[in-house]
């Protein structure tokens, strides 16, 4: 009894899946329906996106200019001053009195020449021939000379102890940031290796270096001379944006003014820099921030939504659809993204049908119906490609 009850359960299920077969999958005959988008096409901004390195725009050292020994450091470590404020004085007992005797060096010499002088023109004011001897007379037009010449070397030797003196007092070459010291008071320093005091930064402005692949920087210039790339100012310098570590954009922009003229063959870049105004002083040297590389614009480009691209393991590819509204599986080469649309480089043209909602109900080959935005129809593509509905637009595998 038990195995005739199991024998007519199987049946019965069997007899149902037959119903279920002869009646086919649920929704058979009916086509999908998709919303499409027609490739255009339309200029477009270009942004190149790099990693940069916060530079300061001057770096000096500040070394001592005479031996001597450090008296004072007249600076807080650290501290962000202003050109001309005094950092280190060095003793200057002895340039003192150098100075004071270059002093009356010269005092000396003024006396010399002033006798010479008065002697030379007492001889000068004799007309009477024959009173005075030519050769007493070239004597004192050479003795006057030579005092001439003394004077001249005193004051020399003079404005050079003047000049040793004020090396004594070490003050900030520019405006920035001032580093640690690196010879405390009582040190002995000289004008050679034991000369280095500390190092000053510069960082306003403030340069962003970045590298860019040998592969861009070519490809730059091979599109700009055929015409697929232009800046959008002309000869004008590009500008450059920065977003920082935590995700915020720099407030100012940046120009970008130097361009390495040698291609570093270790890692095969091109070294560029950008300059930026830091009045704020909210950047550093030495922070990692995002570049983007502004300026340039890419005409006549073909453009699709990127929602309609799809990618499988033989690349990237879009549905198109012929005249017939059939379903075809295009293979195209993308570029880079303009806003919420995707360059293509090459697989469509303009006026082609790509399908943007309803890509997973689809497969090629098969006929569909398009959505036109009418009642009882799908949610109408909008001029950018996207729908005004939450329908089903997951990229699927070819």
């Amino acid at each position: 009894m038990y195995f005739k009850v199991l024998f007519r359960a199987a049946l019965a299920g069997v007899l149902l899946s037959s119903a279920v077969f002869a009646q086919g999958p649920p929704g058979m005959g009916r086509k999908p329906v998709v919303t499409v988008a027609t490739v255009e096409s339309k200029t477009v901004a270009v942004q190149y996106e790099y990693v940069g390195l916060t530079a300061p725009s001057k770096t000096v050292e500040v070394r001592a200019r005479i031996q001597g020994f450090l008296d004072s450091r007249d600076y807080q470590e650290g501290d962000y001053i202003k050109k001309g404020t005094r950092l280190f004085t060095i003793e200057d007992s002895n340039f003192l009195a150098d100075r004071e005797v270059a002093a009356a060096q010269v005092e000396q010499a003024e006396a010399r020449h002033l006798l010479s002088e008065q002697e030379l023109n007492r001889l000068q004011s004799i007309t009477q021939p024959g009173a005075i001897a030519q050769r007493d007379l070239d004597q004192k037009i050479s003795e006057h000379q030579s005092a001439t010449a003394a004077l001249r070397l005193a004051r020399a030797q003079l404005a050079k102890a003047e000049l040793q003196l004020s090396y004594t007092k070490v003050d900030a070459p520019l405006t920035g940031y001032v580093g640690k010291t690196l010879k405390e008071p009582g040190s002995l320093v000289d004008a050679s290796q034991n000369s280095l005091l500390t190092i000053m930064q510069q960082v306003d402005p403030l340069y962003v270096t970045f590298k860019v692949t040998e592969s861009d920087f070519v490809s730059w210039r091979h599109e700009e001379l055929d015409g697929r790339l232009r800046r959008v100012d002309g000869e004008n310098k590009m500008g450059v944006e920065i977003t920082l570590l935590d995700g915020r954009s720099f407030t100012s922009q940046g120009i970008l003014d130097f361009e390495d003229i040698n291609l570093d063959t270790k890692t095969g870049t091109v070294e560029l820099r950008a300059t930026f105004d830091n009045k704020e002083l909210q950047l550093k040297p030495g922070q990692f921030v995002k570049v983007l590389l502004n300026g340039w614009e890419r005409p006549d480009s073909i453009v699709v939504p990127q929602r309609s691209v799809g990618l499988s393991p033989q690349g990237t590819y879009v549905y198109t659809l012929n005249e017939d509204n059939t379903v075809e599986s295009t293979p195209v080469t993308t570029g880079m993204w303009s806003g919420s649309d995707w360059v293509i480089l090459d697989g469509v043209k303009v006026g082609d049908r790509v399908i943007v909602e309803g890509r997973t109900k689809v497969r090629p080959g098969i006929e569909v119906d398009v959505d036109d935005g009418s009642e009882g129809g799908g949610a109408p593509v909008s001029a950018d490609g996207a729908a005004s509905s939450d329908a089903d637009d997951t990229p699927d595998a070819a």
